[in-house]
């Protein structure tokens, strides 16, 4: 990167296109992204994009953070009581601040997105392996009621457990209700 493409580049907040700036670590830039990524896990590449923009997004934020922090520093090492601030110390206080809630709430914007994304992901896929789970059950209980009288039975059928069951309640004495048809 030439240094004449730095030259709007004071304090960063606004250079969404640089990622990194001098003075930045490119090691805690890769912890980060190692964090965003072991806490996501991305498996499709719309997830990995979305990771990477909560990256981004939590990258700013912490240079904002930074950007207000020393700002801040500077404004109370020339005076530790609020009420001697000037108005271009409270104004430059207040742009910072508002640099830092801007990217504090891409951040959270990035986040949710992500977070909903995961959420109808895994919605789809249990809703598939119910519904898969659903058919199985059925085939297996078509299958189990419809093997031929010819054939030998090592289960009763729904029917044949019930008339058993009656049988069972009959000889023990009770009266039970019809069976349904």
């Amino acid at each position: 990167m030439s240094n004449s493409s730095l030259n709007a580049t004071k304090h960063g907040c606004c250079a969404v296109d640089a990622r990194l700036l001098p003075g930045e670590s490119e090691k805690e830039f890769r912890n980060l992204e190692r964090i965003w990524n072991e806490s996501y896990i991305p498996k499709t590449d719309m997830q990995r994009h979305l990771v990477t923009e909560c990256v981004n997004a939590d990258w700013l934020l912490q240079r904002a953070t930074r950007a207000y922090l020393d700002i801040e520093a500077q404004i109370y090492a020339k005076s530790a009581n609020p009420l001697n601030w000037t108005d271009e110390d409270r104004r430059t206080l207040l742009l910072f601040l508002r640099y830092k809630t801007a990217h504090a709430n891409t951040l959270n914007r990035c986040r949710k997105a992500l977070e909903d994304f995961r959420r109808c992901r895994n919605a789809e896929f249990t809703s598939a392996s119910q519904e898969d789970l659903r058919k199985e059950r059925t085939i297996a209980a078509k299958r189990k009621n419809e093997i031929p009288p010819s054939t030998p039975r090592t289960e009763p059928t729904w029917k044949e457990k019930m008339q058993e069951m009656r049988q069972q309640a009959i000889d023990l004495g009770y009266t039970p209700p019809d069976i349904p048809r």
